[in-house]
């Protein structure tokens, strides 16, 4: 806005010149009084009310543009006996006694800040804290009521005949705009608070000033004023409280108030113990919203940097928190100093993280991962995330503070959810054994943790309650603020009421006489600096509060419609402070009021356009500004949202969302779509009951085939966890038709997949690979990697159980391949172990060893329990055929351990199996004997199917008892004609045949051989061929018949070249042995 221009459209060129050399500008000028006026030499009366009037409309103009919420007080007066005085006097005599009337009480309300809105008959409406606010409206409102009242004498004396008033005020929120037609336009304010200040007035008597508790509250200790009780007010449900007010009191009783300075000495010992012993502490500041505790933090971190600490702080926010910048992100970042755009592979080589935990500490910062990290983050379980999340922060706080003790803020915790408490939780037990002090804010009413929190922390914490600042401390407080007066400061500490951030907001507005009374909401005071704005710069906090408490100057320029925002003028005036490479509120209560009084229309259209902006930036945030603005993009918005946290492994995050969505949908569809996905979450949480619930729900939900089909799907998928193998076939063949109809390749693929697994418990072999060859093809056909990839695995387990081990390695290569192209982690930890059972089984057992010794590296790092089990039993067995015993050692107590801590009696059976092969190798038989005894009482128990043959054929081996040994491979031989998976014929067939060899049985030894070449024929491998081909060797030389010595060395560089070492010495005394028979 130019104010030469302004100025000429008014006649006032004139004074071009002195608004000029006074620097008033466009910000300035919407704040001049009548004082200012004066003091620019403008001694007109006449220009003078030009101007002010022409200010006043400026002011309205902007207040109208787009209407607001306002809090006010809002005044009425009318004149007693005006009917009765209408109808005995000349219409012309009440028109003159009206416009002298009026003319007084305008200018009272005008002088004490008020703004006329109508006149109406005889009654007045004024309006104090719009268009324009004074921060101390109300009281305003009361001193005009009364000076109206005292006036009337004068009034009276000068009109010639007795006029007395009744005056009602009532303050609330109200909306200020323009309203009207294209006709006629006027700025006016509605609401309750109008309708109650009217009915006030209707029910005071002649002389008398009723007000509304809102009145009264702010005013209580300062008013001398007397209670009328409950009156009934048409269009209230309830009855109103009405004051009725004589005047201010002369003086203000004393206030109670509760230091600060104990709290002060309190921090001092805390910071010298942990300085002395090298052991924190957790303090808990708790107090209502603006009753200092930010302030307290940072006199309280200023004591600690002056002690040799160093401070990091963190906020959490109820609202607007982006990706990377919660409360523990901060407190990290600010650890290994690292900013916004800081490089976290730079920020490791301080020392502060292990090499290793790179990836935890990418996800604490919400920092880009690679796909390696990807992969291997996306193949861990929930536990190890959450294990290695609290290990590196645990770590950082303690190597850090090692080096230099630390203060560790963070305010707002009320605010926190459940993954944040956690890790204050564990902050706080760090704390308590490292030199940390860990300093929490929270309020006292609202959603505070509590007692939650404490529980969780499970450590000693000091709650410090924070009262109202004693008047010495709030004097403290008013001298550090430069400029402010004495007697003004004075003021405004009195009507603080000890709150600092009322004092703070009065303090701010000394400048402008706003230390006259402290209003019952913090909303008037940050109003009152609004009004005093450049209309651009109030627009942009408006629009930045619909963001939440933090927000980028990108954002808010959206939110602009590209329109430049000018932020560090409004750092300037303490109503923002940069945050990283953002700004948030200097505080949350400002934010609160801001965006409060922003008209419900307003929020919406603004939160849609935040969504806009958020759109991929942050589906959460997306999701939320959607629900503000009731948006009926929001449930799916949320669905989104949800499905996005949930890949990113922050399950208890995604089911929130899930169910904030469910809470808003409206249409079926959306519905169903959310139980869905509610339903996987809480599946991939190991919650079957709510899950099974959840896709029940949708099921029951569902009116398409698509719908219904996933939610089969969904229920099929926890029934195969539940061993409901019946009721899962049925969703399966139930979702089948639905997909078949809706030609959804997609979820054929999927069913036909589950359809493979549940094969497994069935012992439906060849079903199993006709199930995930179906499902190969469709997702090929999809394009859907992942399931191609899921398909591939299952494809290699068919393949597995049906003895063909060359074909179960390509299919578990094909797999591998896959997911590392796309970073399916998960998928790849539980195949790679089974990648190198079945490299050794093909006849490479060096390969197969290196396969599962980073098959054993992948799956520690992910916390794969069941993965890292097998590829233990994997290197094992290669290690056994390489003969490399020590090393094989070392494989059976990690595999123990993971059997036991998976509780998986299975497993069990099968480490303590590995264990007793390798007592009777070492010569401890009775050893071995025992561990196979209990091998095989577990898998009675179990189902033999699974290695029970295996194990009988070690005990054939270990037994010197050849009842034992008879019985042993006859039940080992009758437990694969029941059925068995496919390794007990590789495993039983080779360990019978050294059986049967070490005691001569020479045809018992071909007779095992024969069997082995038969269940091979589909598919050979050099596993089989090389044994089958070796027990007839050597069975021949048993028998004393000619054997070539080609045929020995030709077995002898086979099983050299496959890594079958362990097999060799008998092939090389057979060579020696011939050898001397043709010498």
């Amino acid at each position: 806005m130019d104010v030469a221009v302004w100025l000429r459209s008014l006649g006032m060129e004139r004074y071009e010149p002195v608004f000029r050399e006074n620097a008033i500008d466009a910000d300035v000028l919407h704040r001049l009084t009548a004082d200012d006026l004066k003091e620019l030499g403008i001694a007109s009366v006449g220009h003078r009310r030009t101007l002010l009037d022409a200010l006043a409309e400026l002011r309205t103009q902007t207040g109208a543009a787009q209407g607001e919420r306002r809090q006010v007080a809002v005044l009425f007066a009318d004149l007693c006996g005006f009917t009765e005085m209408s109808r005995e006097a000349d219409p012309e005599e009440i028109v003159a006694l009206l416009d002298r009337y009026f003319e007084h009480v305008d200018r009272i309300v005008e002088q004490h800040g008020g703004h006329i809105d109508k006149h109406v008959g005889d009654a007045i409406m004024a309006v104090f804290g719009a268009p324009v606010s004074h921060a101390n409206d109300v009281e305003r409102a009361v001193r005009a009521a009364l000076a109206i009242r005292d006036a009337m004498p004068d009034v009276s004396r000068m009109l010639g005949r007795t006029v007395v008033a009744h005056i009602g005020i009532a303050g609330g929120e109200v909306v200020a705009s323009g309203t009207g037609s294209a006709t006629h336009r006027a700025y006016t304010v509605t609401g309750d608070t109008v309708n109650l200040a009217s009915r006030l007035t209707d029910a005071a008597g002649p002389g008398e000033i009723l007000i509304s508790d809102a009145v009264r509250r702010p005013l209580a200790n300062r008013l001398d004023c007397t209670e009328r009780g409950a009156l009934c007010v048409k269009g209230f449900a309830q009855p109103v409280s009405a004051w009725c007010i004589a005047g201010f009191r002369r003086s203000t009783p004393g206030r109670t108030f509760v230091g600060r300075r104990d709290e002060l000495r309190q921090f001092r010992a805390m910071l010298r113990s942990c300085r002395e012993t090298g052991r924190g502490c957790t303090i808990v500041l708790r107090g209502e919203a603006g009753i200092g505790k930010t302030r307290l933090v940072a006199e309280f971190e200023r004591e600690a940097r002056d002690s040799g600490f160093v401070c990091h702080g963190g906020l959490v926010l109820d609202f607007g928190a982006t990706v990377g910048r919660g409360a523990v992100q901060s407190l990290v970042r600010g650890l290994l100093a690292l900013d916004e755009s800081g490089d976290v592979e730079q920020a490791m080589s301080e020392g502060f993280i292990d090499a290793g935990d790179t990836v935890f500490l990418k996800d604490l910062v919400d920092a880009p991962q690679t796909l390696e990290d990807r992969t291997v983050y996306e193949a861990m379980d929930n536990a190890m995330r959450v294990r290695g999340r609290h290990n590196v922060l645990t770590r950082l706080v303690e190597r850090a503070s090692r080096q230099q003790p630390r203060v560790l803020s963070v305010e707002d915790v009320q605010w926190s959810d459940g993954q944040t408490l956690r890790d204050l939780a564990g902050l706080s037990a760090t704390a308590a054994a490292c030199p940390t002090v860990l300093l929490l804010t929270t309020r006292t009413s609202g959603d505070s943790p509590g007692e939650r929190w404490r529980a969780a922390a499970g450590a000693h914490c000091t709650l410090i309650d924070l009262g109202p600042l004693t008047a010495g401390e709030a004097n403290d407080m008013a001298e550090s603020f430069p400029g402010a007066e004495a007697d003004l400061a004075k003021r405004c500490i009195a009507r603080a009421a000890g709150n600092p951030l009322f004092l703070e907001q009065l303090l701010n507005n000394a400048e402008e006489g706003a230390g006259t009374g402290v209003p019952g909401s913090v909303r008037s005071l940050v109003q009152a600096r609004l009004d005093r704005l450049h209309p651009d710069d109030k627009t942009v906090l408006q629009v930045a509060s619909v963001l939440g408490q933090f927000f980028e100057k990108d954002a808010v320029e959206h939110l602009l419609d590209g329109a430049g925002a000018a932020l560090e003028p409004l750092v300037m005036r303490v109503l923002l402070r940069r945050q990283g490479a953002g700004f948030i509120f200097h505080h949350a209560l400002i934010r609160d009021a801001i965006y409060d009084g922003l008209l419900k229309s307003r929020r919406r259209e603004l939160h849609r356009r935040a969504a806009q902006w958020y759109g991929e930036r942050d589906p959460v945030l997306r999701a939320e500004h959607l629900d503000r603005a009731e948006d009926a993009e929001a449930a799916l918005a949320y669905c989104d949202a949800a499905r996005a946290q949930a890949s990113a492994y922050r399950y208890e995050s995604a089911l929130a969302l899930a169910e904030r969505g469910l809470a808003l949908a409206d249409a079926p569809s959306a519905r169903v779509a959310l139980e869905c996905l509610r339903g996987t979450i809480l599946h991939d949480v190991n919650d079957m009951t709510a899950a099974l619930a959840a896709f029940e729900a949708a099921l029951a939900l569902a009116s398409t085939d698509a719908e219904r089909c996933r939610a089969w799907i969904g229920r099929a998928t926890v029934k195969r966890v539940i061993d409901d193998l019946d009721g899962a076939c049925a969703d399966l063949d139930s979702a089948a038709a639905a997909a078949s109809a809706g030609g959804l390749q997609r979820e054929e693929a999927r069913i036909h997949f589950l359809r493979g697994n549940l094969c497994f418990p069935r012992g439906d072999i060849d079903g199993c690979v006709r199930e995930h060859g179906r499902s190969l093809a469709l997702a090929r056909e999809a394009r859907d990697p992942e399931q191609e990839a899921a398909a591939l695995g299952g494809l290699g387990d068919g393949e597995y159980l049906r003895g063909r081990m060359i074909s179960a390695h390509d299919a578990f290569s094909r797999c591998i391949e896959l997911c590392r192209r796309h970073g399916f982690g998960r998928i790849e930890v539980a195949n790679l172990p089974m990648r190198a059972i079945t490299a050794w089984f093909a006849g490479d057992a060096r390969t197969g060893l290196d396969a599962a010794l980073a098959s054993v590296a992948a799956a520690e790092k992910a916390g794969h329990l069941r993965a890292l089990a097998v590829a233990h039993h994997a290197a094992w067995h290669c290690l056994r055929d390489l003969a490399q015993w020590d090393r094989a050692w070392e494989q059976v107590g990690p595999a123990l351990q993971c059997a036991r801590e998976l509780k998986s009696r299975r497993f069990e059976g099968e480490a303590l199996a590995l264990r007793a092969e390798l007592h009777r190798v070492a010569g401890r038989r009775r050893e071995a004997r025992d561990d196979i005894a209990q091998a095989l009482s577990i898998s009675r128990e179990t189902g033999m199917a699974y290695l029970g043959a295996h194990y009988l054929g070690i005990l054939a081996h270990a037994s010197d008892d050849i009842d034992v040994f008879e019985s042993a491979l006859a039940e080992g031989e009758a437990v694969l004609g029941a059925g068995a998976v496919s390794h007990n014929h590789f495993l039983f067939r080779r360990d019978a045949i050294d059986a049967c060899l070490d005691r001569g049985l020479w045809d018992a030894a071909l007779h095992h051989a024969a069997a082995f070449e038969d269940y091979a024929r589909r598919e050979p491998s050099p596993f089989s061929d090389f044994f089958v081909a070796r027990a007839r060797a050597l069975a021949s030389c048993g028998k004393g018949q000619p054997v070539p010595m080609e045929t020995l060395r030709r077995l002898q560089r086979e099983g050299a070249r496959c890594g079958f070492l362990h097999a060799l010495q008998a092939i090389d005394d057979a060579l020696a042995g011939a050898a001397d028979q043709n010498e």
